[in-house]
């Protein structure tokens, strides 16, 4: 029954929350290369599990494709502005962004509540030591409990975790981690193919 739920949501454009990720107090969300088509979506599941911690390993506007295409960046300002500052609004500590190949520090590094992370270094989040990186090959080399990245569909190991694959729950106090499907079409908008046919 559960599975049929998660695809109802998922066809709906929406992500589904299993009712167990509901009222935890110190979990860490982790996402990845979010094009603005689903930053609703988004922003009610962050609104939905209230996560102490978000860490957005990169590509904050994935659908406006800055390093190729540096005359959006107003756009990608606007987009970008909104969307992260909804995010802090419903988290209860920081959201920490490790900027990608899209991303403009310079539009980011302002926003309150916001701190910014360099590719292959680690934090440390309540006794947890996590690795991040926009690519997987730039995670740090270092034992880390969880290392987290995006970029592309690379997969790592157990402990490595794809922000564009899944989003990524981690519950701080036991350490399971939790995946929820990005809703139907994510990857469309990351890759710019907006228009879904037969």
């Amino acid at each position: 029954m559960k599975q049929i739920i998660n695809t109802l949501y998922f066809l709906s454009g929406r992500i589904y929350v299993p009712t167990y990720l509901l009222g935890r107090k110190n979990i860490i969300l982790h996402i990845s290369d979010t094009p603005s088509n689903i930053y609703p979506s988004i922003i009610k599941l962050v609104k939905k599990i209230n996560p102490k911690y978000i860490v957005h390993t990169g590509d904050i506007v994935d659908n406006i494709k800055l390093e190729l295409y540096p005359n959006r960046l107003n756009e990608y300002k606007d987009y970008a502005s909104i969307f992260i500052n909804e995010l802090v609004k419903y988290t209860s500590n920081r959201l920490i962004i490790v900027p990608g190949n899209h991303d403009n520090i310079d539009v980011i590094k302002n926003i309150d509540k916001v701190i910014i992370v360099e590719e292959g270094k680690s934090i440390s989040i309540d006794g947890l030591s996590i690795g991040v990186s926009h690519t997987i090959n730039n995670l740090p080399t270092y034992k880390c409990d969880f290392y987290l990245y995006g970029h592309d569909k690379s997969k790592g190991n157990r402990n490595q975790l794809n922000g564009i694959n899944l989003i990524n729950i981690i519950d701080i106090e036991s350490n399971k981690v939790f995946h929820l499907k990005y809703p139907m079409g994510t990857d469309n908008y990351r890759l710019l193919r907006t228009k879904i046919g037969i």
